[in-house]
C-alpha cells in the first residue's frame, strides 16, 4: 500500500515550470501588486497555466529533490530556494508530526516573483509494491487514484490565511485537482522518507488540494501564514509561518 499524507500548511526536466514565460513587463508586475486583491483571482491562468496545472508542478518539483535537501521535509526554510526557476517561487506545505502542528520557515525570494503557497494537498501515485494497489476491473487508474485523493482533501474544514497581517477570505474555494493522470520521476531517496510508491522511473499520478497563487510582494520582509484543519484526524490542526525577504 502506498504512504499516503496530507501535506498541511504539504519529471523528466529539471525546470520548475515547463511553458510559461521566464518574466512579465515590469507593467504587468506592478499592476498585479496594486490590484485591490492580493491573490490572483480563483479562475485565473497565472502564466498561461491552470491552477490544477500548478498543483501538478508544484508536486513534481517536490518529488525529484532527494531527500536530504527536499523543502517539503524543511522545517526551517534553509532549502527553500532548491530548484526553484521561473515566474512562481513554491512555497510547498510541510509534513506535521503531530494532530496540532506549527512550524516556521524563513525564505528569501527575488523580486517580481509570484508565490504558489501549497496548503493542504494530496498526491497520489502508481504503481506501488502492493499487488492489491491497483484498479478494479473496468475502473480507470484517473478514477482510482482520483476517488481516494477527493475523499481525503473533502476532509478539510477550513483554512485561512494572512499576508502582513491582512486576512485574506473564501480561500476554501481555491481547490484544484488534476483533471487527468500527470506523470512525474521521483528522487529514489524518498521512497524511505515520503513515499513507498516512488520508482526513480516516471510514473502517472493524481493530486488534488488547496494552493493559493499571491501576486509579487514588494521588496521587504513580510510575514505569511496559513492555518487549517481537517477531520481526517492525523493532521487536523496545522499552522505554516512564512518569514519572507523579498529582493
Amino acid at each position: 500500500m502506498p504512504v499516503r499524507f496530507m501535506l498541511l500548511v504539504t519529471f523528466i526536466t529539471a525546470c520548475a515550470v515547463e511553458d510559461p514565460a521566464e518574466t512579465e513587463s515590469s507593467a504587468e508586475l506592478a499592476g498585479h501588486r496594486h490590484n485591490h486583491s492580493m491573490l490572483f483571482d480563483r479562475d485565473a491562468r497565472p502564466f498561461g497555466i491552470s491552477m490544477e496545472r500548478w498543483g501538478e508542478l508544484i508536486w513534481k518539483w517536490i518529488y525529484r529533490q532527494p531527500a536530504g535537501v527536499n523543502p517539503a521535509l524543511d522545517q526551517t526554510g534553509a532549502n527553500c530556494g532548491i530548484d526553484q526557476q521561473g515566474p512562481v517561487w513554491f512555497l510547498p506545505s510541510i509534513f506535521p508530526t503531530g494532530p496540532v502542528f506549527s512550524a516556521e520557515r524563513a525564505c528569501t525570494v527575488p523580486r517580481n516573483k509570484a508565490l504558489l503557497v501549497q496548503t493542504s494537498s494530496f498526491f497520489n501515485d502508481f504503481p506501488c509494491p502492493d499487488p492489491a494497489f491497483r484498479p478494479a476491473p473496468g475502473q480507470s487508474l484517473f478514477d482510482f487514484l482520483s476517488d481516494t485523493a477527493t475523499a481525503f482533501i473533502d476532509t478539510v474544514n477550513l483554512l485561512e490565511m494572512s499576508i502582513d497581517g491582512v486576512p485574506q477570505h473564501d480561500l476554501l474555494d481555491f481547490r484544484f485537482a488534476s483533471r487527468d493522470l500527470f506523470y512525474f520521476k521521483g528522487d529514489p531517496s524518498l521512497r524511505t522518507t515520503i513515499d513507498g510508491c516512488v520508482t526513480g522511473r516516471l510514473q502517472a499520478a493524481v493530486t488534488d488540494g488547496y494552493l493559493i497563487m499571491v501576486k509579487p510582494l514588494a521588496p521587504g520582509n513580510h510575514t505569511l501564514v496559513w492555518h487549517a484543519t481537517d477531520t481526517f484526524g492525523m493532521t487536523g490542526n496545522t499552522t505554516l509561518t512564512y518569514h519572507l525577504t523579498v529582493r
